[in-house]
């Protein structure tokens, strides 16, 4: 029997590596298709290969599948696509704990949002993706954020952040050799001296630029650089550089279009040349493809014989076991009507609760109003010098009417959430609206312990998310987030709504009241709007 489970152990090592073998062959045919331009072939072999990542269950090529889905719908500008991908990767990526497949969503959806012109929320997922690449050895994609979030300032007009990311990218580039890098963020730095008129600094940027791509033999953008540092000349006043350096970008430009010409005659000659060799090539890979198959198809064979084998082992073994079975059923059908009564007991709880407030209402309540009302009535009898007395009467009553509700109301409010939790919480409130409104609540729930005072803290900020999205976003879907991870928690609320500019409005006491209890909790919120492109309301609360 060992030497059977050895051997099923061996088969399955050996289909799990034809398995990721056979993905990152797909995965480099996909960045091959995409390199090429050919985007919606590249899309749909990275939809063929995540059926088969999900299928085989394997989580780190499914995250690998996923955001490399993203990066394609990216390219042909379905960013909402992308996006979707690029969350669902980070998901998953989460749920194993994979901080470095996390990081590389991050970035992908921050390049996402940049894209779409939402620079607060593409500014909010670059650094998280900092964050964790400050951390590690892969340097070179640090730096690449770095340009990517000083080209995000650029177009926020805050230079002096621009200024500090692209010399942050350039340190990085310097150490490591990266000239292609470097070479880009020379010219950033030259484009920031040159809004802020310091063509001096501009010149000796440009001409940093040009000496690194001349020096990668990159000829367009050394071919860009002569045509920055022809414009700042101009901007100079100096038209005789000025014409010198347009001339070599002229020049340049038409050499660089002369050589993409002569390319593609040699593309075309190489192809004709190798096409038999390619079919000989392929003719040789089928042959190897079915030798593949036929070797899998003996390996499956195998596996089901060592898997009947076990069964009739577990079946001879279950023949022994069938009054024990029979003894467990009778305890499992013990304890399932015992649950039964438990939940019967709980519904009669909460019946006998409601009843409870009821009285409450009526006796209490209701008997301090009939009393308010009395005095009331009394103010329109008595003379002026008695008038004080009685409304301070009126006041006391009052004050008692509101102390009343708040115990009513404390009682009402932690009910729900002292019984069935948070989540269930969340849960009920959407359902309710969705079943009044045309709305489709998204729920992403994953929360571990919080404790009671934070959770009605958050649920009712979600209260006056969904209160204003009622009054005021006129949309038919939201998207709700809420994931924590030991005492830090993540609370992300989207709606395709018609948006707002918080430069035109006054903070109501909703947005109030939302910003009020978010730093309660010692949280920070993000507000991402505007006019036609819905909201996002990000909340990140360090420690619950």
């Amino acid at each position: 029997m060992n030497k059977r489970l050895i051997i099923c152990v061996w088969i399955i090592l050996k289909i799990n590596t034809l398995y990721s073998q056979g993905f990152e062959e797909g995965l480099k045919r996909a960045k091959q298709l995409s390199d090429s331009l050919k985007y919606d072939q590249a899309i749909l072999h990275l939809q063929d290969l995540l059926v088969k990542a999900e299928e085989s269950k394997n989580d780190t090529i499914t995250i690998d599948v996923l955001i490399k889905l993203g990066s394609a719908y990216l390219d042909v500008e379905k960013n909402e696509i992308g996006i979707n991908y690029y969350k669902r990767g980070l998901q998953i990526a989460k749920k194993n704990h994979r901080e470095d497949k996390a990081a590389m969503a991050f970035y992908g959806l921050g390049a996402a949002f940049q894209q779409m012109e939402r620079y607060d929320s593409s500014k909010y997922y670059y650094k998280k993706a900092i964050g964790f690449f400050e951390n590690s050895n892969n340097q070179l994609t640090l730096s690449y954020l770095f340009s990517n979030l000083s080209l995000l300032f650029f177009h926020t007009n805050q230079f002096d952040s621009m200024e500090y990311y692209s010399k942050a990218a350039l340190d990085i580039q310097t150490k490591i050799g990266d000239k292609y890098g470097s070479g880009a963020s020379y010219s950033n730095l030259g484009l920031i001296a040159r809004e802020s008129k310091d063509y001096v600094s501009a010149i000796q940027y440009y001409r940093k630029s040009m000496s690194d791509y001349a020096e990668m033999n990159f000829t367009k953008g050394y071919s860009e650089s002569l045509r920055y540092l022809a414009i700042t000349y101009y901007m100079l006043n100096q038209t005789d550089s000025a014409a010198r350096y347009f001339y070599m970008y002229d020049s340049i430009g038409h050499d660089i279009l002369h050589k993409d010409y002569q390319d593609k005659i040699l593309e075309l000659e190489t192809k004709f040349r190798t096409a038999e060799v390619e079919r000989d090539n392929a003719i040789k890979q089928a042959e190897i493809e079915e030798n593949k198959r036929q070797l899998l198809i003996l390996y499956i064979f195998i596996f089901f014989l060592i898997t009947t084998s076990i069964l009739s082992y577990i079946l001879f073994n279950q023949r022994r076991k069938r009054l024990k079975l029979a003894s467990e059923k009778t305890i499992h059908n013990l304890l399932a009507e015992q649950e039964m009564k438990a939940t019967h007991a709980l519904l009669e709880g909460q019946d006998k609760e409601r009843k409870r407030i009821a009285a409450e209402l009526h006796d209490n309540l209701g008997s301090i109003l009939v009393t308010l009302n009395m005095y009331a009535d009394a103010l329109q009898t008595k003379k002026p010098k008695e008038m004080p007395a009685i409304a301070n009467k009126i006041a006391e009553v009052a004050q008692l009417a509101n102390e009343e509700s708040r115990k009513i109301s404390h009682s009402l409010d932690s009910g729900m959430l002292k019984h069935f939790g948070l989540e269930a919480a969340i849960n009920q409130l959407t359902d309710a609206v969705a079943s009044a409104r045309d709305i489709t609540f998204n729920l992403s729930l994953q929360t571990d312990r919080i404790s009671s005072d934070a959770a009605l803290e958050i649920y009712r900020i979600i209260q006056e998310l969904v209160n204003n999205t009622l009054k005021h976003a006129h949309c038919n879907r939201v998207n709700l987030e809420l994931t924590q991870v030991g005492k830090a928690l993540s609370l992300i609320y989207e709606d395709n709504g018609v948006g707002f500019n918080r430069s035109e409005i006054k903070s109501g006491m909703g947005l109030k009241n939302i910003e009020n209890r978010v730093q309660k909790l010692d949280g920070e919120l993000t507000i991402d709007s505007s006019k036609g492109k819905g909201s996002t309301f990000i909340i990140e609360i360090q420690d619950l």
